[in-house]
């Protein structure tokens, strides 16, 4: 696990980011609808655009989120091997490159205006590539 002082702000990203540039190693923001939670694993299964995440929730302690909220988890991206024994029936086909977020930080954002929101991530990311092209 990454130490506290070398921790690095969660870039924001989409779930099909992560699994499309295999972000292994990488700290994220990623926003997602609560789809299932396993509490005996302290594993939950969230989406949005129709691509989906695992993400580990043992550092927040109790999880009482509930299914089909939209909730914001900041956290570390890694591969992961996972047990057999998993009670969602969807891991094998819709976890291929079996990445995890050990999620650090969640709230819920439900009433979040998703279409607003990748508005503005957009904006955030063309100025960014503005701001880096000026050398700041």
């Amino acid at each position: 696990m990454t130490s506290t002082s070398t921790r690095h702000h969660g870039k924001i990203v989409h779930i099909e980011e992560i699994q499309a540039q295999s972000m292994s190693g990488s700290s994220v923001r990623v926003i997602g609808t609560l789809l299932t939670y396993d509490t005996n694993t302290s594993l939950a299964i969230i989406e949005h655009a129709r691509s989906q995440l695992v993400v580990d929730v043992s550092l927040l302690g109790p999880f009482s989120y509930r299914t089909k909220s939209l909730l914001q988890f900041i956290g570390e991206v890694e591969t992961w091997q996972p047990p057999p024994n998993l009670p969602f029936s969807c891991l094998p086909s819709a976890f291929r490159n079996y990445l995890i977020l050990r999620a650090r930080i969640a709230r819920n954002v439900d009433g979040l205006d998703l279409s607003m929101y990748d508005q503005a991530l957009q904006i955030r990311r063309k100025f960014e590539v503005e701001r880096e092209s000026l050398n700041f």
